[in-house]
């Protein structure tokens, strides 16, 4: 008899664990874009046609051909190494010329004004790649 309660006892217990954890994994936050990831921004005031097309304008950047007609969410980097504030949110439109743009380590962002653009100069920043129009 105390057997078969024990055994009764032990069953209900992993019943409940497993809801438990089902429904901890079935609630989590996932990320479908993937994590930001650490890149160089710089930025660039020249007016032109973009390499999709556009005229260039306030909200383009320039990055890696692949990422054309993505959406690319730019985050500080602290000084700690994580993730900060929100900076801005730019349609990629163009490439450049530069091989770590091409590498994807460095997005260029436009600026209308050059003095803006020396002011900016290149700092590090977080980037994330999302598969959406800015």
């Amino acid at each position: 008899m105390m057997k078969r309660i024990v055994s009764t006892v032990l069953i209900v217990l992993f019943i409940i664990l497993c809801v438990v954890l089902f429904a901890m994994t079935s609630h989590a936050e996932s990320n479908p874009y993937g994590e930001p990831f650490l890149a160089e921004a710089t930025y660039y005031c020249d007016d032109g046609i973009t390499a999709s097309g556009k005229q260039v304008r306030s909200g383009i950047a320039a990055a890696k051909k692949e990422w054309i007609g993505k959406t690319a969410i730019l985050y500080e980097a602290d000084q700690d190494g994580s993730v900060g504030q929100l900076i801005g949110i730019y349609e990629i439109e163009d490439t450049g010329g530069d091989q770590r743009i091409k590498d994807g380590k460095v997005i260029d962002i436009y600026l209308e004004d050059y003095g803006q653009c020396v002011e900016n100069g290149r700092v590090d920043v977080y980037v994330q790649i999302v598969d959406a129009k800015g």
